[in-house]
């Protein structure tokens, strides 16, 4: 009764092959080779599994371990129901298995791939020492019953079971028979070894160990070298993944947790050729998933910056109150010295207007002074450190973000530039984009300078606010014309024209640094028109003394980003995309006479009246930055040179000299030396009413 419910769920199965519908082929759903066409043949699995053996001691983790492999093969690669044979237990009779894989040498095309995963228990024989696989209604003694692995290889000949491609992977004891003679050496793998092993046949097979038994429980579910086998399958992105590629990875996984040792080689007469691979297909949706995970990564990231943002505004609103209150408790009391000073020697006078009284409100008053003060400092430290945890993840996330889109490129490169990777350049660059969909958007096939670009420029906040209130605004990289023209008005003879390009962005401080801010890092107010108010550009201040002020503020903010801009920088910035004398438009007077375009950015000797003014009360250039015409001229880093007559790239100006570059013109200065390609210069040490700065930050 046992051998005719067998055959009839035999006959059940097979049949379940001759009457399917619509295969994946037949519905359209074709992976691509790694030649760049479209894969043609079907790709077919048969899983066998027995835990519940009549006669030998039964398994714990086999039948799981198919059901496993099966699982990520069909849910993660071009694997389908409808090419699908699934042995368990009391299916998996030696009957059955050799009727399946007769079935198999009767189906199977020539453009088609198999792959066979069997977990079960296997035996050495002790007379012809030749390993086998054991049915489930097998006994210990009758040989005949079993299926040895010569058998087993017959079936795989290429004149057998017809297909491209073989993969057996065998989970049973004595599995390593199958390599007898011969031993599968591993390639590197590269994108020519893959296209290579596509193209020629292969009868391959992987086992759990040699001639040795192996263990049955592993992990959960699966036994050791079963738990490798999923989880290297699982855990792939590479779109095309061979045998020799994610074999070292099981072997090393399984050596490290059991004493067995698994092997990987070609099947010894079965007909494959020397180079040829079985290759799974990763399904797109798997690596779209994958790139969703990372999505999702990167949003948790940002999440948690904004939480860290918002946190930073809650203690400034906190320590902003507890301030006002000390402040206000510190007027109440100047009110009242104020009001006893008035009664004093009067008829007003009260008893408690006495020197004990005085007294006790005066150190009252500079205990809340301190107090007050100690609680400013406290809030500095403490935003100081906030913003500099904020900065350091945002640099972090950044960074990390740029090196997985370098190597990525790296990646694509190699493949493009192999003479057999010519043909997958379209799936190539698909497959990098779709990982950075934003930046990669409209972009022309195969520019990774503007993907790279993108991604940099888009990941980049648009402004910065540090601890003391200076304001940045994110710089564009690009390229321009620094100098001036023949025919400008008010030009000079070291404006040479040429071009320059800046390849990194920079945050540019959006005004000059204005006395407040200087008092914030260095303690003292050096500026000369200090009646100008706190808001009014630092002044005074030498190139020498703007390096400290750098020192200090980078100390401040536990960084080290700060710095003058470069001369190239500086004019880059200053133009916003114009090539005219003025960011909005040309020059028409050169002196102190009233030049239209020039007052409506800037203070100069013709609207200045001697004096500094406050910062950003005139219109900005078109990236919003205030001043750069008048008020002050400003430090640059570089020291003063001749310019170059050709391209450059990212200048830094000579390597030493004896002056420092000067840029924008003053309050003193008339409207031809307020121009953007107006030059400066000053030793370190110079000092003047006319002389301020403002600072760049950068990215990284």
């Amino acid at each position: 009764m046992r051998k005719a419910i067998l055959s009839i769920v035999s006959l059940l199965i097979l049949s379940a092959f001759f009457t399917a519908t619509l295969s994946a082929k037949q519905r359209g759903i074709l992976p691509i080779s790694p030649t760049g066409t479209e894969v043609t043949g079907d790709q077919w699995l048969f899983v066998i599994g027995i835990d519940t053996y009549i006669h030998w001691p039964r398994l714990k983790t086999a039948v799981s371990d198919a059901q496993s492999v099966k699982d990520v093969l069909l849910s993660r690669y071009y694997y389908d129901k409808d090419h699908l044979i699934e042995l368990y237990d009391e299916q998996a009779t030696r009957t059955n298995i050799l009727a399946n894989l007769r079935f198999l040498a009767n189906k199977v095309s020539e453009d088609d791939s198999l792959l066979i995963f069997y977990a079960g228990h296997g035996h050495l024989d002790s007379i012809t020492k030749e390993g086998s696989w054991i049915p489930v209604e097998s006994g210990t003694k009758d040989v005949s019953a079993w299926i040895s692995n010569h058998d087993i290889k017959n079936y795989l000949k290429v004149d057998a079971i017809k297909a491209k491609h073989i993969l057996l992977i065998s989970d049973s004891c004595f599995s390593g028979d199958f390599f007898r003679g011969r031993r599968g050496k591993l390639p590197k793998v590269t994108d020519e070894v893959i296209k290579r092993a596509y193209r020629l046949t292969s009868r391959q097979a992987i086992t759990s160990g040699g001639l040795e038994p192996v263990a049955d429980e592993g992990f959960g579910q699966n036994s050791v070298f079963s738990h490798f086998v999923v989880k290297t399958l699982k855990e792939n992105q590479k779109p095309f993944l061979i045998p020799s590629d994610f074999f070292p990875d099981i072997k090393a996984g399984v050596a490290e947790n059991a004493e067995q040792f698994p092997q990987f080689g070609s099947l010894k007469d079965t007909g494959g050729q020397q180079g040829g691979e079985l290759v799974l297909f990763l399904k797109q949706e798997s690596r779209l998933n994958a790139i969703a995970v990372e999505t999702s990564e990167r949003e948790k990231e940002l999440a948690y910056l904004k939480k860290l943002e918002q946190a930073d505004q809650e203690a400034k609103q906190r320590e902003a109150a507890e301030i006002a209150r000390y402040e206000q408790q510190l007027a109440q009391l100047d009110a009242r010295i104020i009001e006893m000073k008035k009664r004093l020697g009067t008829s007003l006078a009260k008893e408690d207007d006495s020197l004990d009284a005085m007294l006790a409100m005066v150190r009252q008053k500079e205990e809340q002074q301190q107090r007050l003060e100690e609680l400013k400092r406290k809030r500095e430290q403490e935003e100081a450190r906030r913003l500099a945890e904020i900065e350091r993840l945002k640099a972090e996330k950044r960074q990390k973000l740029i090196a997985a889109v370098e190597e990525d490129i790296g990646k694509y490169k190699e493949i493009v530039s192999s003479p057999f990777g010519k043909d997958m350049k379209e799936t190539a660059w698909k497959s990098l984009v779709a990982k950075y969909a934003e930046a990669g958007k409209d972009l022309k096939a195969g520019d990774t300078e503007a993907l790279l670009f993108n991604v940099k420029w888009s990941n980049a906040e648009p402004t910065f606010s540090n601890s003391i209130g200076m304001k940045f605004i994110l710089i564009p990289p690009g390229t321009f014309t620094m100098g001036s023209p023949h025919s400008e008005k008010g030009r000079y003879s070291n404006e040479t024209q040429h071009e320059v390009t800046l390849r990194q962005a920079f945050y540019l401080q959006t005004t000059e640094v204005t006395q407040r801010q200087w008092k914030a890092v260095m303690g003292t107010n050096p500026s000369n028109f200090k009646d100008c108010g706190a808001d009014c550009p630092a002044e005074r201040v030498s190139w020498n003394d703007c390096q400290e002020f750098i020192r200090r503020l980078n100390q401040k903010e536990g960084t080290n980003r700060y710095r003058l801009p470069t001369e190239a920088e500086w004019e880059y910035a200053c133009r916003a995309g114009t090539t005219t004398a003025f960011a909005n438009g040309g020059i028409t007077e050169t002196g102190c006479d009233r030049d239209p375009n020039l007052a409506a950015m800037g203070w100069y000797c013709g609207n200045a009246g001697n004096k500094t003014h406050p910062v950003a009360h005139k219109n900005p250039n078109a990236w919003d930055l205030y001043n750069m015409h008048g008020n002050v001229y400003e430090w640059c880093e570089d020291w003063y040179g001749d310019y170059p007559n050709a391209h450059v790239t990212d200048p830094k100006g000579p390597s030493s000299g004896t002056y420092r570059v000067l840029r924008g013109g003053s309050w003193g200065y008339g409207a031809g030396g307020c121009r953007a390609a107006n030059r400066g210069w000053g030793g370190p040490g110079y000092r003047d009413s006319g002389g301020g700065f403002r600072l760049v930050r950068d990215l990284n």
